[in-house]
């Protein structure tokens, strides 16, 4: 079994798992060049990787340079996250004979920083729904921050909601996350006016298809998910600040959340649509600094010697 057939395998494999066309190409990506790097080692056949090539090659992305960033080294968080693609295949190989060690379970991911995210400020959640008009598509944009804000929606699941899929009356909708997969998300009274608002005010489209979709474009078109990305850049630059992108309004959801105690870390990872609550434990750090912060009256350690 040569490398490229023991890839092709796998995204085959990937494909019938039902992941998504962005999860796949990611494998393909990343794994491409895993294989690539192994035949300029003179290894073309999978039963010949052992695990001293899979540490090889995590040294070797330790010193390569960003594809994206000229002159930069990878950050080590992308090489944690290209190596667990790596250890992901490697653990394919094995299970389908490809490989006769179970090289997978002894390759250690490297450490890398996780940097504390700051959420946004109730200030600058106001700096940036200052921004919006009363215009078709400042009601429309206006909804759509809401909604990620509100109810920490990622914004391929925002792009995906369908008129028939939100129930005004009774307070949620149906999401389509990643993976395909179906999860149910309450929507506040506000977020709910917010979206009518925008149905009230919204233009129907030319195709039934499209317009079964709740967001559209000026084109009356579904609003993609790089629109989504467009939006997010637009904010940056007209509520002046500079780190803002559209997760960070999920990281701000998921850490209100916890801080305001509206529920526990188990409802909170099934409402962001994690298949594992040991992802969403992130949150729990970051809310425990803000319930800190956030107390009024803490003194500190100098302020009670006065």
């Amino acid at each position: 079994m040569t490398l490229q057939q023991a890839l092709d395998s796998f995204i085959l494999e990937q494909r019938l798992r039902g992941n998504t066309d962005k999860t796949i190409s990611n494998y393909q990506w990343v794994l491409s060049r895993f294989c690539d790097w192994l035949v300029a080692q003179k290894i073309s056949k999978a039963k010949h990787v052992t695990l001293t090539h899979a540490q090889q090659y995590q040294l070797y992305l330790d010193s390569k340079e960003s594809d994206s960033i000229e002159g930069a080294k990878l950050t080590k968080r992308t090489v944690q996250t290209y190596m667990r693609h790596v250890r992901i295949f490697l653990r394919f190989c094995y299970h389908e004979g490809f490989i006769k060690q179970p090289i997978h379970e002894k390759l250690r991911l490297p450490k890398a920083e996780r940097p504390m995210i700051e959420i946004l400020t109730d200030a600058e959640v106001d700096a940036i729904l200052a921004t919006f008009s009363k215009s078709e598509n400042g009601l429309r944009n206006r909804a759509i921050v809401c909604l990620l804000l509100d109810c920490g929606l990622r914004i391929s699941e925002v792009a995906k909601i369908k008129t028939a899929d939100v129930n005004f009356e009774k307070g949620y909708m149906k999401v389509v996350g990643k993976g395909r997969k179906e999860r149910i998300v309450p929507v506040g009274l506000k977020v709910r006016r917010l979206m009518l608002a925008y149905v009230h005010k919204r233009r129907i489209a030319d195709d039934p298809d499209d317009d079964a979709y709740f967001f559209l474009n000026k084109l009356r078109k579904p609003l993609g998910k790089e629109a989504v990305k467009t939006l997010m850049t637009r904010l940056k630059i007209r509520a002046g600040i500079p780190r803002l992108h559209a997760h960070l309004f999920r990281h701000t959801f998921a850490t209100n959340f916890l801080v305001n105690q509206l529920g526990d870390i188990y409802e909170l990872s099934r409402l962001l649509g994690h298949t594992e609550t040991k992802t969403t434990e992130v949150y729990l750090n970051i809310a425990s600094y803000y319930m800190i912060i956030e107390k009024k009256r803490r003194k500190t350690y100098l302020d009670l010697q006065t």
